[in-house]
């Protein structure tokens, strides 16, 4: 073999190697760039969880709330919306959900004004009970920081002279 076929090879051989290399590193920024998506993705996906757990939590407040005022005896009652934790720590091992009234406001449920006439009353006669609207406004919280506000109208059917 000649001088120059050797120096042929050799280039060959280098650059095969420098080849190879390139791709190395290519693949390593592509796996190091998939790395990352997966854990913006799974950030995302914890967010989403943490405020689906905040929402549930006061979406059991809010039925609490409509509980209480469905046992309210008058339009001047103020039912209390205790905090309360739901589920418990085999469920959720890192902190149980937990709903209370809005901070945001003195009194989380209140009687807020009289509607109209019971649907199906006789016209002809006069009215007897009348649809009372009690507003209830939650909180649902996460031990993590997920918060969740939630507000609702509810009716309850009194005695008008009552």
């Amino acid at each position: 073999m000649s001088d120059g076929h050797r120096r042929t090879d050799r280039r060959r051989e280098g650059s095969a190697l420098l080849v190879a290399v390139m791709m190395l590193v290519l693949m390593g920024l592509i796996g190091i760039a998939a790395l990352d998506t997966m854990t913006k993705d799974r950030q995302v996906a914890g967010f989403q969880n943490r405020a689906r757990l905040a929402f549930y939590a006061a979406d059991a407040g809010v039925a609490t709330g409509m509980s209480l005022v469905l046992t309210a005896p008058s339009r001047a009652a103020v039912p209390a919306l205790p905090l309360t934790n739901l589920g418990d720590a085999v469920i959720y091992p890192y902190g149980q959900p937990s709903y209370a009234g809005d901070p945001l406001v003195a009194n989380p449920i209140v009687y807020s004004k009289d509607g109209g006439p019971v649907q199906g009353m006789n016209l002809q006669v006069p009215v007897q009970f009348v649809n009372t609207l009690w507003d209830i406004r939650v909180e649902g919280r996460t031990s993590d920081g997920g918060r969740s506000h939630v507000e609702a109208m509810v009716t309850k059917m009194l005695d008008n002279g009552y």
